[in-house]
């Protein structure tokens, strides 16, 4: 937790990493093959965002490449999987990542409010539910701050709906394999979007 802390109340890394938004500067930039599952084309800050199901991680991983670009900053609290080996290859800058180990319970929600103050992303993958009263206030965070608050699990610890949720699944095997030769070098995915900032059901197909 020590780190956590000082991650947080460190009053420089707060000021250096806290993102400019102008009043008309409210989206950040997602990748042309996925900008049809966002209502406005891109990733709205304020929003509660969330990725499951088959390649979830990577799918989060092409969003916040696209959506950080040079400048940004992306903090991940509770995931110590994370593949960051994969993040950099996806062009995710490594510099501009954050990793904060599990807070405890008392104090998750107080850590992530924080983080939230400060990163343009906070990606969260809570170990237990979160209770009604710490999600409004977190959800209240980000929309104050314009930070996006990404759910690694897809919100399934969350006690409301999200404004997007992005589920992922593969719909054919690998391809690039012949007859005992060759690279694995594609295989066909879909995205469904479902929100409560979508309307109806959204779905697209594409190649990972």
């Amino acid at each position: 937790m020590a780190l956590a802390a000082s991650l947080v109340l460190d009053p420089v890394l707060a000021e250096l990493v806290r993102p400019v938004t102008l009043a008309g500067d409210q989206l950040l930039a997602v990748p042309e093959s996925l900008a049809s599952l966002f209502p406005s084309g891109g990733l709205q800050r304020g929003w509660s965002v969330g990725v499951c199901g088959e390649a979830a991680w990577t799918l989060a991983m092409m969003l916040w490449a696209e959506a950080l670009g040079a400048e940004g900053w992306v903090a991940i609290v509770g995931c110590p999987d994370f593949g960051l080996a994969a993040a950099s290859r996806a062009g995710i800058r490594l510099d501009r990542v954050i990793v904060v180990e599990t807070p405890p319970a008392g104090q998750w929600a107080t850590v992530v409010a924080a983080l939230l103050e400060a990163f343009d992303i906070v990606a969260i993958d809570p170990l237990a539910r979160v209770g009604r009263r710490e999600a409004r206030r977190l959800t209240a965070r980000a929309r104050e701050q314009g930070a996006v608050l990404f759910h690694l699990d897809g919100g399934r610890s969350w006690p409301s709906a999200l404004d997007l949720t992005l589920t992922g699944r593969v719909t054919a095997g690998w391809q690039g394999i012949g007859d005992g030769h060759g690279h694995l070098t594609e295989r066909s995915f879909a995205v469904d979007a479902i929100g409560r900032r979508t309307g109806r059901p959204h779905s697209l197909a594409l190649s990972l």
